[in-house]
């Protein structure tokens, strides 16, 4: 259902950000200031590759014409990502809660922490819906809107904590990161609800694909810079880095289930733009059809001697009177 070319915008993207990432984590990071040693070229370069990408993408899932995946998408690696994520965000929220805060702020720490439980058992319940080729959110639609509820306080969240930092750069790849989980996150509800199914489909590959991009150049630095035991790059906290990280992952495999599961089938109705000269049956029952019915007519016409006539209804039907003074040649007595 997936072209070949979205697969392959998507590796080239990654291929070429994802090192350029890792270049500027390993080498170019200066740990006393935060800043990067080259005067931020690298940070052009990669925020280059990564609109140009973006720009590409959304360009090639509008041109496909099948972007309503079969439902419910049954993908046992969907599945076991759901549940991992889900019990990733319900651990990570609960730990926030009770251990190391995810924000300074107790009120908002609350928040996220309660969003993000909601947001897990949202996903445990999904992917069992995935794993078992069920769709729970079509009969009960008001559970798919906790993970964008999510989504939107994580993101209430980052911005009262980057508030006061001074590092732009690094602080805006983990709000976009969030942002476009977040955009897939209603993509997703919106699909499995049955709301405008072609459109959200196209915006959950479109949207899940961008969000795996910004997830590995924040995902994977932060994690090979703490088993490094160097200093990491924000004050984004790592569990949060993690749930990113799992929500990307199910994103991936998801549209990756969309494109095994196939398109739905087409209903025999005429696309939407399209006349009834492109559908062949039609063209086949108006053309064709309509030659048989005059060569039936004029071999019935010349067997029994009759003719056709067309009157009004009700205005020249023949009494049974009349029809019992025809002659056997078709010709009528007046009288």
């Amino acid at each position: 259902m997936i072209s070949k070319r979205t697969w392959r915008i998507f590796l080239i993207i990654l291929v070429i950000s994802l090192p350029i990432r890792l270049y500027q984590a390993l080498f170019l990071l200066e740990p006393g200031t935060g800043f990067y040693s080259d005067g931020y070229l690298s940070t052009a370069a990669l925020l280059i590759v990564l609109m140009a990408g973006c720009a590409l993408l959304c360009a090639e899932t509008a041109r496909e014409k099948q972007m309503v995946p079969r439902l419910p998408v049954r993908s046992l690696g969907a599945a076991v990502a759901g549940m991992f994520t889900g019990f990733l965000f319900c651990g990570q929220s609960i730990y926030s809660l009770l251990g190391a805060p995810a924000v300074d702020n107790p009120g908002m720490n609350g928040i996220l922490a309660a969003a993000g439980i909601l947001a897990g058992l949202a996903f445990l319940w999904q992917s069992y819906g995935h794993a078992m080729g069920d769709n729970p959110w079509a009969r009960h639609p008001l559970p798919a809107l906790l993970p964008p509820l999510w989504g939107c306080v994580c993101l209430v969240a980052l911005f009262l904590s980057y508030s006061g930092t001074v590092n732009t750069a690094d602080n805006v790849y983990d709000t976009f990161s969030v942002v476009f989980l977040l955009l897939f996150f209603f993509a997703y509800a919106k699909l499995h609800a049955g709301i405008e199914p072609a459109r959200s489909g196209r915006a959950a590959v479109r949207y899940g694909l961008i969000s795996v991009w910004l997830a590995a150049i924040t995902v994977v630095p932060e994690i090979v810079l703490t088993v490094m035991g160097r200093p990491v790059l924000t004050g984004y906290p790592f569990g949060m880095f993690l749930m990113n990280g799992a929500a990307a992952c199910f994103a991936l495999l998801f549209v990756f289930g969309m494109h095994k599961s196939g398109a739905e089938p087409e209903t025999g109705l005429p696309a939407e733009g399209e006349t009834a000269e492109n559908d062949p049956a039609q063209t086949e029952g108006t053309s064709g059809g309509g030659d048989d019915d005059a060569r039936l007519a004029e071999e019935l016409r010349k067997a029994y001697n009759s003719r056709e006539s067309f009157v009004e209804n009700g205005a020249g039907a023949a009494s049974p009177e009349k029809a019992s003074e025809e002659k056997p040649g078709g010709e009528e007595n007046q009288r």
